[in-house]
């Protein structure tokens, strides 16, 4: 049954975590790409995105209407402190340590790996690697907007689900607090100091989840002030993220946030509440149902591949996928290996994982 080559998608994953990819520094991955995938592609396209180095589309066996999207990011975060492995490729047993090895480079060569073994009768494929997903998924979001999309019956999105098959994902804002108090000497007390003001704000919001039985998160990301020497600060920055879970309306999420912040008990600054400002649109939730027919037809691949249906969940943050969902009006899913430490020291894969999602994507592309 299987197609695959595993040392070749061994080799590919080792130059993918090999080359740096810092979000917006993405250029010397998308030329590695770019020359990799016109080898076994029908035609490859290079599409600039502002900000980061671009996307890299590459179309085999396209189809009128029966065409599968694999999409992957290509960008990571910077290096996290406290790494006891090799962040640019270390292979210890069975366990592949990298920098964006788990989220999402082992995903993105499984994908690459499909493409090359797929059969000339197959499904068409289009395989996107967009820039930015760590930041503000320019890259998908331009992709949406390009028209270089062909019809697509369902897409793949890489993600670190641990070989389980996500088939939605949670929403999510960004809101700026502006905190204004009272200015005073440091020696008195005699104002309003506006990061005690903020505390009191960010100790309220975190509780927010809870009480009004939505769910999700509340976290901050930020606090900024003046940083006065010598005085107490009268202005005060907040930045707090809000995830969501699906089936919530966006619009009433933001209107109760932004009242809750409000009703801060003690407070005693004034605040004004408003969206970060970003280039791309806040990411809205969505769920596609189990019996869906393309989560349908991933299953019984999964079936023959793995010998079972993939465990199935609701991804609890925000994916490429949110985009083509909501914005592209595609079908998608979130997959990936087994791994771990994502947006942390010491990523890995399991590297029998990769082979067998490699295998299980290419039995997707068989006619």
């Amino acid at each position: 049954m299987a197609r695959t080559n595993s040392d070749r998608l061994r080799d590919i994953l080792i130059d993918l975590v090999g080359i740096k990819s810092f979000r917006g520094k993405e250029g010397e991955l998308v030329y590695y790409l770019q020359d990799l995938l016109a080898r076994y592609s029908d035609k490859v396209i290079h599409q600039p995105v502002k900000e980061c180095a671009g996307n890299v589309i590459a179309y085999k066996n396209l189809r009128d209407s029966d065409n599968i999207l694999f999409l992957a990011h290509t960008d990571t975060f910077e290096i996290y402190s406290n790494w006891t492995k090799n962040p640019w490729g270390e292979i210890e047993g069975e366990r592949f340590y990298g920098l964006g090895v788990y989220d999402d480079k082992s995903t993105l060569a499984a994908m690459i790996e499909a493409l090359i073994s797929s059969s000339d009768e197959g499904k068409g494929i289009v395989l996107a690697a967009v820039c930015d997903a760590e930041g503000f998924s320019r890259g998908t979001y331009e992709l949406i907007r390009s028209g270089l999309l062909p019809k697509i019956r369902g897409a793949l999105v890489a993600g670190p689900t641990n070989m389980r098959l996500f088939r939605g994902a949670y929403g999510r804002f960004v809101f700026d607090i502006d905190v204004t108090g009272v200015s005073s000497p440091g020696t008195e007390e005699s104002g309003v100091n506006a990061i005690i003001e903020a505390a009191k704000i960010i100790l309220w919001a975190v509780d927010l989840p809870r009480v009004d039985g939505i769910g999700g998160s509340v976290a901050p990301l930020t606090i900024k002030s003046p940083e006065l020497i010598i005085a107490h600060p009268d202005k005060c920055l907040v930045r707090l993220d809000r995830h969501y879970p699906p089936g919530q309306d966006p619009g009433v999420i933001r209107k109760k946030f932004m009242e809750y912040i409000r009703k801060t008990p003690e407070l005693r600054a004034k605040v004004s509440v408003s969206l970060m400002k970003r280039p791309t649109p806040f990411m809205e939730p969505y769920e596609i149902p189990e019996n869906d027919e393309f989560v349908d037809y991933i299953q019984g691949v999964s079936s023959r591949v793995l010998g079972r249906r993939m465990e199935t969940s609701i991804y609890w943050t925000v994916s490429d996928a949110n985009y083509l969902s909501k914005l592209g009006n595609i079908r998608s899913v979130i997959i990936g290996p087994e791994g771990g430490n994502h947006h942390s020291p010491d990523e890995y894969v399991y590297l029998p994982s990769v082979y067998v999602l490699a295998e299980l994507l290419n039995e997707l592309t068989k006619g």
